[in-house]
């Protein structure tokens, strides 16, 4: 009779959370599907969204840049922080995006992972659901 309760609340949890993750596990598949069709696509400044991918609760924009390499950013960190905190305050305005609110509704992300030709990473972009004001 013990082990019972614990089966039962042990249940119950496991319902519930896989209710949570299956909106979650939708919103992404909806935005991956919309995205995706439209790739690879021009973002700005010489760079292109290359790819769309899930990573756990977030979306992953991956943008490459073909001309800059990690290396010519190295050498000039300010003018890559600068960007960084642009790129940053930019993700902000996803919040409106009628494609990302099922998202954000559900909990989950998004991230834009920008990277040079060669795959190194500049840097990342992200924005959690709780960033977003509800209605």
């Amino acid at each position: 009779m013990r082990w019972r309760l614990p089966l039962f609340l042990a249940a119950c949890l496991a319902a519930a959370t896989g209710c949570g993750n299956h909106a979650l596990d939708q919103a992404q598949r909806a935005a991956l599907q919309e995205i995706g069709a439209q790739l690879p696509r021009p973002y700005r400044d010489g760079l292109v969204v290359e790819s769309v991918h899930r990573d756990g609760d977030e979306l992953v924009l991956v943008i490459r840049s073909a001309e800059i390499t990690v290396a010519m950013a190295k050498a000039r960190p300010a003018v890559f922080d600068a960007l960084r905190d642009d790129e940053q305050a930019a993700m902000q305005a996803l919040c409106a995006d009628p494609l990302f609110a099922p998202l954000h509704a559900a909990g989950g992300g998004v991230r834009r992972h920008f990277v040079d030709a060669d795959g190194a990473v500049f840097f990342d972009a992200t924005l959690k659901s709780s960033d977003c004001l509800s209605p």
